[in-house]
This record gives structure tokens, C-alpha cells and sequence, in this order.
């Protein structure tokens, strides 16, 4: 740095190209399965919906996702009923200055869901609901901006926290599963169709690297081996675990991953068993919270300003869970003589809502116990387990309406036998990061006088005294180049502090 000028910092963040939100209508029918019994009247609905696909196109961002109901019903018999459908559904939203490449996070929620019974069939029922499908489009950019005023000028200062990239990578993995029809299924004559989705269902830094854990969902259609040929439906999901090399992450770090699905491949090696060969882009942004003073004014200096359109992060903080679960083990699994190993599937959150200074968190940790049954061949069983769990988080200054990051990490677990009852004990670690999307100019460089690169457009702050005519002569461009860069700005009423465009002129020759 040479002597004399101010102090910067270089940082690297998810500059927000643009963001939006649209209303998407869906519609389809439902029919209850054979083995549920009829309707008599539907008690109560709870829906849901997530994203399985989003792509950008130019300008919009395609969002496939499936509805998910849980209706409960009373049935043409004593108990009631419960049953579940799900409804795929596609939509874009309007994203103007988007382009293929560039990075996209989405989230979608039901407003509104109805569902009547179909006047042609008792059992078949039209749903309709009205979904709220939000996107971000975001791209890595790097900024070096002022920390320090320059010498002899007046500037207003601000200090931000922002989610600094310290590190992105992306790898190619290939996960593979080999399975069969489910019994209940027919054998396959001809397949159709196949839709492959992925998700990232737990991510780990280390050391330099970042450990991923995620499933693979691929759902066939296809022609049955039976004589009149009907279309049936079949879906596997499978897990896959892998790593990515990144330089300079750390443990205390925090870590954004994003799956692709690039390729999938399906062989059929029998009438009833399939190979799933299937291509995934992970991509692993590693990011720290910095705080960062910046300069939005100066006067007195000539500064060039860039506009930052980003994640602002309001606060962020943890809270610890301890649960306990005691049951009986379920039928038809055999009781348990010893225990032999307790994992976690998966930690999945539900539901996270920013409230006044606090964020409220909804959430299911899913548990596989390995043991020997109390059977005379002490044969090796496994059972899941999913057990719910609720917390809060207090991020002061968080409000309602702004975003919200959620990450749950199992700390310790453990399953203890007590008679004929299990017991599943775990500690949970719940953090939250609370951010809104923030937009500010903010100075990046201080400019010799008079110095206006060819073809170039700089940002130049009104000094008291200036004009276009004279900003024209000494930026060595014209009057009419200057208003054509500041549509809306008066000529006739600047202000002092004012940022406007010099369209520097063009190089000669």
C-alpha cells in the first residue's frame, strides 16, 4: 500500500443479481388407494411443499417441486383415516438479468389448499392450492473497499456484517445402487420415463474439507409385463456420502452446499432389477461472518463507489437440545437382548419462523438402532426411530419477514435397553443465522483527479462548485454523454454528496 492511502479489505461475497416472487396455481386429482377405505368427510388437511429442481434459463428460473397432503379423514368404518398424495408440480418465476451459471436459492410455501370430492368418482378428489414460490439469484464476486477515509476528506462511515466467502469448490461424484421391483410390483416390460432428484441431507467441514452426506430419489414409470400392459410407477431412494478438498476451511467455519443432478443412467439387468448410475455436481461454498466498517460518503476526495447488493447478517447464535425417548420395541420387530450401534440418518428442520428477536425451530432427528434380538437364533435386527424436536433461537434484531439459515448437528447420542422399553438419549445443537438482503453504495478506490480511464464509466461524488459543464472538461467528455448516464438526475439541482455516472470517452484510435 503506498504511503498516505487509506486502509481496504478485500472481501468475496454472494453479490444478489436479482430476487423475486410469484404465485404458482396447482392442480390435480388423487385417488385413495384400494386398500384405504371410502371417504365419508375429511376432518383435517396439513400441506406441505418443497423444491426438487431449479434451473436457470435467461431471465427466469424454472422451479419443479412436489405438494405433499396429509388428509385425515373419516372413513365408512369405525377408525378414521389418514392418507398422503403427492402432486409434482412446475412453475418459473420472472428474474430479469439472470443467466445459466450462475448460483439460485429457492423456497416455497402453501397459502392456500383445497380439495373436493370429484362429482364422477366418490373415491377420486380435485386439489387445487396456491403456492408462494420464492428465488435469489446470486454470483460470487470479490470487492476491495475502503475501511478508511482518505486523507483531507469528511466521509460517513457504516459497519456491516457480511457472509465472506472464504473458499468455493465444486466436484463430480457418480453414486450407484443396484435394486429390485418391490415385490407388489409388476415386472418391467418397457420403461418410460425417469426422474432422478437429489438433496444434501448433512454437511461437515474439517480441516480443508467438507464432508457431504446426501440421497438420490429416482422414480420410473413404466410398462408392466402383464398382458393388457398397464403403466405403473416405481421410486428408490439411496444414500450417498462423499468429500470435497477445500482450502481454508476450518471447523468453526460455516458451509453452503448445492447438488445437480448432471446425468442419470438406468439399466434394466432383469425384468425386476435395475442399475441406477447417477452424475452429481456438489458444489461447497465455505463463508465466515466478517464485520467490516465501509465508507457510503465521501466528500472532499475523489472516490470510485460500487454498489453491494447481499446477504446482511442481522445476528446469528445456538441453542442446545437435549432429547429422550422411551418406547416399547414396535411390532412385528422382536424385543432386544443387546444393543450393538445407534447412528443418525438424518436431521431434517421443518419449520424455522423469525419472530422478534428470536427464531422459532421445528425439527426431526431420524435414528437407526443395530441389536440382537432376545430370539433363540439371536438373529441381528435393525429399527428407525424418529423422534420431533422444537427450540428457539435468540438472534437480536431479527424480525419477521427476514431470512433464515438453520443448521442441526447430532453432538451426542446414545440407546440404552431398560427392560422391554428403549431409551434414546441425544444432544442437539441447533444455530441459526438470521440475514436480509441489503443494497449500499460503498467506496472501493480513490481516484487521481481528472482521471477517467477510455471507455470506462466511473462513479463521481457532487463537490460543491460542480456542474456538468465543468465535470464535462475536466473528465475530457460531454455535457449530453453525462446526461444520458444520469437518467433522472437534474442538472440544474445536484447535491453535495450526490454519486452520479462519467462516461469516460472513448479510446482513440
Amino acid at each position: 500500500m503506498a504511503a498516505n492511502s487509506p486502509a481496504t479489505e478485500r472481501l468475496r461475497v454472494h453479490q444478489v443479481v436479482n430476487e423475486n416472487t410469484q404465485q404458482a396455481v396447482v392442480r390435480g386429482k388423487v385417488t385413495v388407494p384400494e386398500a384405504k377405505p371410502d371417504v365419508d368427510k375429511i376432518l383435517s388437511t396439513d400441506k406441505t411443499a418443497s423444491i426438487d429442481r431449479l434451473e436457470i434459463v435467461p431471465d427466469k428460473v424454472i422451479v419443479e417441486g412436489t405438494l405433499t397432503v396429509q388428509v385425515v379423514y373419516i372413513a365408512f368404518e369405525p377408525a378414521q383415516s389418514v392418507h398422503h398424495m403427492q402432486l409434482p408440480f412446475t412453475t418459473y418465476v420472472g428474474v430479469p438479468g439472470v443467466e445459466p451459471g450462475m448460483e439460485v436459492q429457492g423456497k416455497v410455501t402453501v397459502e392456500d389448499l383445497n380439495i373436493v370430492r370429484s362429482r364422477d368418482d366418490a373415491r377420486q378428489f380435485d386439489v387445487a392450492a396456491v403456492l408462494s414460490v420464492f428465488v435469489k439469484v446470486t454470483e460470487i464476486r470479490e470487492v476491495e473497499v475502503l475501511t478508511e477515509c482518505p486523507p483531507g476528506a469528511t466521509c460517513k462511515t457504516e459497519t456491516i456484517k457480511v457472509a465472506n466467502v472464504v473458499a468455493s469448490e465444486t466436484k463430480q461424484v457418480i453414486v450407484s445402487d443396484d435394486f429390485d421391483v418391490p415385490s407388489e410390483k409388476p415386472s418391467i416390460e418397457k420403461i418410460l420415463n425417469v426422474m432422478t432428484t437429489a438433496e444434501v441431507t448433512d454437511r461437515r467441514i474439517l480441516e480443508n474439507k467438507v464432508i457431504v452426506d446426501g440421497t438420490v430419489t429416482i422414480q420410473v414409470l413404466y410398462v408392466a409385463m402383464e398382458p393388457d400392459q398397464p403403466v405403473h410407477q416405481l421410486h428408490r431412494t439411496f444414500s450417498f456420502s462423499d468429500f470435497l478438498e477445500v482450502p481454508g476451511a476450518r471447523p468453526d467455519m460455516d458451509v453452503r452446499v448445492d447438488v445437480k443432478v448432471e446425468s442419470a443412467d438406468l439399466d434394466q439387468l432383469f425384468p425386476d432389477r435395475l442399475r441406477a448410475d447417477v452424475v452429481l455436481a456438489l458444489t461447497a461454498n465455505v463463508f465466515e461472518t466478517k464485520e467490516v466498517n465501509v465508507l457510503t460518503e465521501v466528500a472532499g476526495a475523489q472516490v470510485n463507489m460500487v454498489r453491494l447488493k447481499i446477504d446482511h447478517v442481522i445476528g446469528e447464535d445456538s441453542s442446545q437440545v437435549v432429547l429422550r425417548d422411551t418406547f416399547e420395541t414396535p411390532d412385528p420387530k422382536p424385543e432386544v437382548r443387546k444393543i450393538l450401534s445407534t447412528t443418525v440418518d438424518r436431521v431434517e428442520v421443518t419449520e424455522a419462523k423469525v419472530l422478534k428477536n428470536k427464531v422459532i425451530i421445528r425439527g426431526d432427528v431420524s435414528v437407526q438402532v443395530v441389536y440382537v434380538a432376545a430370539l433363540e437364533n439371536q438373529a441381528v435386527h435393525a429399527m428407525h426411530r424418529k423422534i420431533p424436536f422444537r427450540t428457539f433461537v435468540e438472534i437480536p434484531g431479527a424480525t419477521e419477514g427476514m431470512e433464515v439459515d438453520v443448521r442441526a448437528v447430532v453432538e451426542f447420542l446414545d440407546a440404552d435397553k431398560q427392560g422391554c422399553n428403549m431409551t434414546i438419549e441425544l444432544v442437539l445443537k441447533v444455530t441459526a443465522r438470521v440475514f436480509e438482503t441489503m443494497q449500499k453504495d460503498v467506496a472501493v478506490e480513490v481516484v487521481a483527479p481528472g482521471v477517467c480511464p477510455p471507455g470506462e464509466v466511473i462513479t463521481y461524488t457532487i463537490q460543491p462548485g460542480d456542474t456538468f459543464f465543468n465535470l464535462a472538461k475536466k473528465f475530457n467528455t460531454s455535457v449530453e454523454a453525462i446526461i444520458q448516464a444520469n437518467p433522472g438526475v437534474n442538472p440544474n439541482n445536484l447535491q453535495v454528496g450526490q454519486v452520479i455516472n462519467i462516461p469516460c470517452a472513448p479510446a482513440m484510435g
